[in-house]
């Protein structure tokens, strides 16, 4: 994983909540050798817009804080994306917040998948549904599976 990361320079990555993984200290660390993009719910869709500053965000009706600007839509230039969810499995199923946004938007990229979580999110097994999609990497605090 840390050699796609490494390699990557277009990421799609979240705006961590507070019970989700914390990406702000990753973005600060690499912002001036990739770019990054946060998700923005769109009529009720997943986008994702550049994220260039935190001057430059805007509290959404979810409390989440996303990015001014255009959506970013030529998905064949991104490297990869890294997945928030709520649970996570080793057999690389995510469960996410169940408003169904990553599952209707992830089948857009063929950019490699990366879920990370806290260890007590990782299971051995978690329920999964036939539309789910299933994460190419998943990483928590002290175990990487791919």
């Amino acid at each position: 994983m840390t050699d796609v990361f490494q390699k990557a320079k277009i990421i799609f990555i979240y705006n961590s909540l507070k019970d989700e993984v914390h990406t702000k200290s990753l973005i600060d660390k690499w912002k001036t050798e990739k770019t990054f993009y946060f998700p923005v719910i769109d009529n009720n869709n997943l986008q994702f817009r550049k994220y260039t500053s935190d001057g430059n965000m805007n509290k959404s009706s979810l409390g989440i804080y996303e990015p001014e600007g255009d959506n970013f839509t030529d998905y064949k230039k991104v490297d990869l994306i890294i997945v928030p969810g709520v649970a996570f499995d080793r057999k690389m199923n995510r469960l996410g917040r169940g408003k169904g946004y990553y599952d209707r938007f992830l089948p857009k990229l063929s950019a490699p998948k990366a879920g990370i979580c806290f260890d007590f999110q990782l299971r051995d097994q978690i329920p999964s549904e036939t539309n789910d999609i299933k994460m190419d990497y998943i990483i928590s605090e002290n175990e990487i599976i791919w």
